[in-house]
């Protein structure tokens, strides 16, 4: 049974019912792993954590989650993280903070030209 139609070109991609409901799931294993990510970066930041490969372990799924593999809340949570190295790894704050920037940027510059 094909379900979705997505034209290209004068080309048709017919996708299945199967492909559909397997990228759903993808979606929903995704937004879950996040989910734990960011719990457990808040654990590690409530517990004082200065490890920057472990704390880095969990945000940057948090930062992946940016560029919309994830959830809604990616970038408050990555705030976070920020203000936080800010505060107890003041030597990792500043190259986070323009790595961060510079991918908002791009973000923001992709999404410009998707509008037009």
């Amino acid at each position: 049974m094909i379900i979705g139609r997505w034209k290209m070109d004068d080309k048709k991609l017919e996708l299945s019912e199967d492909f559909i409901n397997s990228i759903r799931d993808l979606n929903a294993l995704c937004s879950q792993q996040e989910d734990s990510a960011v719990a457990m970066l808040y654990r590690l930041m409530f517990r004082h954590e200065r490890n920057i490969d472990i704390l880095d372990s969990y945000a940057d799924r948090i930062f992946d989650a940016l560029w919309g593999f994830g959830g809604e809340y990616a970038e408050e949570d990555y705030r976070n993280y920020l203000q936080y190295l800010k505060a107890v790894v003041p030597e990792e704050y500043e190259s986070h903070k323009n790595m961060f920037e510079e991918d908002l940027k791009m973000l923001q510059d992709e999404n410009i030209e998707e509008d037009e």
